[in-house]
């Protein structure tokens, strides 16, 4: 591999966890690797709670990728405090690893979560002149004011604010999910004459369009098991974290009950900061169709994202051009409607709209999810061509190779300029 180019990935989740974020890194580390020497640099295993009693190697070989991981605290993630001194930990210990050990002409790839992880790359370039690609997951301090945990005028955001335009001015590429985000940059870029808006590029996540299929569920075991079978099931799989929006979807239900209607339920599957609250919630409100199950092994991904009949994706209007749900993908490789439960401007939105699969929702209108809800109960013949459509978006979209090529051509562009 002498005559290839390196690229080092730094991210805080990566092989072997399930996380959507460390799959999602880990298929690109593997699919990069034909054209490009590709490393990362990790943190160990956290993002479960049973994780933290996981024992990996600090060092190993997976799919011809070199892998490192920092020896960082694992601390509860959903808590806010010990969050923060877990990043702090993992940057400071990636920093004297790439110090140490880095080369200056490879470029490194480096993800906006944890948010702090971004300066360590912004540093070593002032330092050694190593370039970077900055890949947005999230916005930063966008979404922690947006969620009202840090104030917008305090002099944390301030000087966060300032070392981010610091971090897109120099980054010699940076990467976003879709156009809502590529917007939302480039305006809060718009008054600064050193950034080129044109290194901004658009590279939408994925799904793994053969791990993930279309499944009847008469096919399927796990909706045997769990009764999704006879009734109309809305699912929602994934991390409850805090700017996620499941209240007007849960809401829905309990207005379909009121109306008589107990043909209609919503599975969530998964885990997070927001679950108990949620759960006291339905419990309070005496909704009978909301049910909540554990995080399922990846193994069964297959099944438990084909076991209903239409797919959730919420999230919080106030995040809008701040991040996209990748939930948004899973569900299109599903094949089933998207019940988008999203700011109109959210990338979910357009995308539903655009490609005819699924249903937009204002936050908070309850009546309207209700109403998509039971018109898709009542019509599976609509049901099937919204799930029809939804597939054929991912193929032609939002496939694992599409995202690859995309990334290959603009690692070769950075590579080829430094």
């Amino acid at each position: 591999m002498e005559d290839q180019k390196s690229v080092t990935i730094l991210t805080e989740y990566f092989y072997p966890e399930e996380a959507s974020t460390a799959q999602l890194l880990t298929e690109l580390a593997s699919g990069l690797t034909d054209s490009l020497d590709v490393s990362v640099v990790t943190a160990y295993p956290n993002y479960h709670d049973e994780d933290r009693d996981r024992s990996v190697p600090r060092r190993e070989t997976h799919n011809r990728i070199d892998i490192f991981r920092a020896r960082s605290t694992r601390f509860d993630k959903d808590k806010i405090p010990f969050r923060v001194i877990n990043w702090l930990s993992f940057a400071f210990f990636v920093f004297v690893r790439l110090l140490r050990h880095g080369k200056s002409d490879d470029i490194r790839l480096v993800l906006s979560n944890p948010p702090i992880l971004p300066f360590v790359t912004w540093a070593l370039k002032q330092i050694r002149g190593t370039p970077y690609v900055y890949l947005i997951y999230d916005m930063y301090p966008d979404m922690p004011v947006a969620l009202g945990v840090v104030s917008e005028n305090g002099l944390i955001v301030r000087l966060w604010e300032r070392g981010m335009r610091l971090l897109y001015r120099d980054a010699d590429c940076i990467v976003v999910l879709g156009e809502s985000m590529e917007h939302r940059l480039i305006k809060k870029m718009a008054a600064d004459p050193e950034f080129d808006p044109d290194k901004v590029e658009i590279i939408p996540n994925w799904e793994d369009e053969e791990f993930i299929e279309p499944m009847d569920k008469s096919d399927n075991e796990f909706a045997v098991e769990n009764g999704t079978r006879d009734q109309f099931t809305l699912l929602y799989s994934g991390n409850i974290g805090r700017f996620h929006e499941l209240e007007t979807a849960i809401n829905a239900v309990g207005e379909l009950e009121s109306r008589g209607r107990d043909d209609v339920q919503l599975l969530v599957i998964g885990d997070g900061a927001r679950k108990p609250d949620l759960v006291e919630y339905v419990n309070r409100k005496g909704i009978k169709n909301v049910r909540f199950l554990p995080f399922q092994p990846l193994n069964r991904l297959p099944e438990t994202l084909t076991c209903a009949d239409a797919s959730l994706v919420g999230i919080k209007s106030e995040m809008e051009g701040m991040c996209v749900s990748s939930k948004l993908y899973s569900s299109l490789a599903a094949g089933m409607p998207v019940l988008g439960v999203v700011g109109e401007g959210d990338e979910v939105a357009r995308v539903v709209r655009n490609h005819d699969c699924g249903a937009y929702v204002q936050p908070g209108d309850a009546e309207t999810a209700a109403d998509v809800l039971a018109r898709w109960a009542d019509d599976p013949n609509l049901v099937s061509r919204l799930g029809q459509n939804a597939r054929a978006t991912l193929e032609k979209n939002y496939t694992k190779e599409h995202a690859i090529e995309s990334y290959r051509s603009l690692l070769g562009r950075v590579a080829a300029e430094s």
